[in-house]
């Protein structure tokens, strides 16, 4: 069943993403990230010891549930910080590999980037990330650019319709890409941002789902047009994956070495807080309805979690971009694309359902 215009349109729709969640779990730097959500905790709590200020004074005072609390949370972020370094050197002994293997790798970046040059145009690709997903973008750019020439010199209105759609659709996308790379630093996050951003699948498939509809009545320049459109889009995944990969070895190196910095000062202050507990060297006084003991051990506990938040906020990100690139190609797992299917229709009658129907039946 040919797909019909509404159908290729609807691939290459987005859903809406709200502002708040996209900075918490993708754009904002982490230590940001972190001193809200501790700020957040510490508020929270002070909020809590607002309902029953006097209990929870007694509850500090006479038991020893505070100095429970702070001794598992000093073994939980010495244990922590052993199981990160752990796993950070298992990864790092998988880059430890002999020269075939090392030269086996380089050798394919360099295809990857002989194959870019030929449809650019250029005798060498840019180095740097955000110059290089900038040729690859540019070389799409001037693709749909002739495939849109192709379609306006064709006598069938609908094909000249659907290509200019689809132009529009790339363009902004393309557009939206430009604007996050012209921000990006070296090595910023921003340069995986804008290929996670793009969503070369969903024009993935419905470039396909083009050449399928028209396939027949395609000048053979139309189909060599959409056949490099495709073969550009196939690159712009490819290395989206490649950059995703060197990201995550990127991140689990800041995570390691800033989980020690910050797990340091956190294990040397709770040892004292335990320390502090035991002596009773806070003052019998009130401040605005709480005791010293309280705020500084609310204080003392959103500390203490500073490992786990700055381990959560990592994985957390690690997690969201995981899970918007699962699929690779045409595949689509997003919520809210509203995809229909271009190849073929299920609900067709046909021989082949036909004998599955009475083979179920018997």
């Amino acid at each position: 069943m040919s797909p019909s215009a509404d159908e290729m349109r609807s691939t290459i729709r987005r859903p809406e993403e709200n502002a708040v969640m996209r900075w918490v779990l993708l754009t904002a730097p982490r230590w940001q990230v972190l001193l809200v959500t501790m700020f957040a905790v510490y508020a929270g709590l002070v909020a809590l010891g607002f309902v029953n200020p006097l209990e929870m004074r007694d509850l500090l005072d006479e038991t020893n549930a505070a100095k429970t609390l702070f001794s598992a949370l000093l073994s939980g972020a010495i244990l922590l910080v052993s199981v990160v370094v752990s796993i950070n050197s298992v990864v790092l002994s998988q880059e430890m590999t002999d020269l075939e293997d090392q030269q086996t790798r380089i050798d394919a970046s360099m295809d990857y980037h002989r194959e870019i040059e030929e449809y650019i145009e250029a005798e060498i690709t840019p180095a740097r990330p955000a110059d290089f997903l900038s040729a690859v973008l540019y070389a799409l750019s001037t693709q749909m650019v002739r495939l849109t020439e192709i379609a306006a010199d064709s006598p069938d209105e609908e094909f000249r319709a659907d290509v200019e759609e689809f132009a529009d659709s790339v363009a902004g996308e393309i557009a939206d890409a430009r604007t996050t790379l012209s921000e990006a630093r070296m090595g910023s996050f921003r340069v995986l941002l804008a290929g996670l951003n793009y969503n070369y699948s969903g024009e993935l498939h419905a470039a396909r789902g083009l050449r399928h509809r028209y396939g027949d009545d395609l000048s053979e320049e139309a189909q060599d047009a959409i056949g490099e459109l495709i073969s550009t889009l196939k690159h712009i995944g490819t290395g989206r994956e490649y950059f995703k990969s060197l990201y995550y070895k990127r991140e689990l190196a800041y995570l390691s070495s800033r989980l020690l910095f910050v797990s340091l000062p956190v294990i040397v202050f709770t040892s004292y807080v335990i320390l502090a507990l035991d002596a009773s060297l806070f003052p019998e006084i009130v401040i605005f309805g709480l005791s010293p003991l309280v705020l500084f051990v609310l204080l003392a506990y959103t500390i203490a979690l500073a490992p786990y938040i700055l381990l959560t906020v990592y994985v957390i990100r690690a997690a969201t971009i995981t899970i918007r690139t699962l699929a690779g190609g045409p595949f689509i797992l997003q919520e809210g694309s509203e995809i229909e299917s271009l190849e073929w229709d299920p609900d067709t009658p046909s021989r082949e359902w036909e004998l599955s129907e009475r083979t179920e039946r018997k």
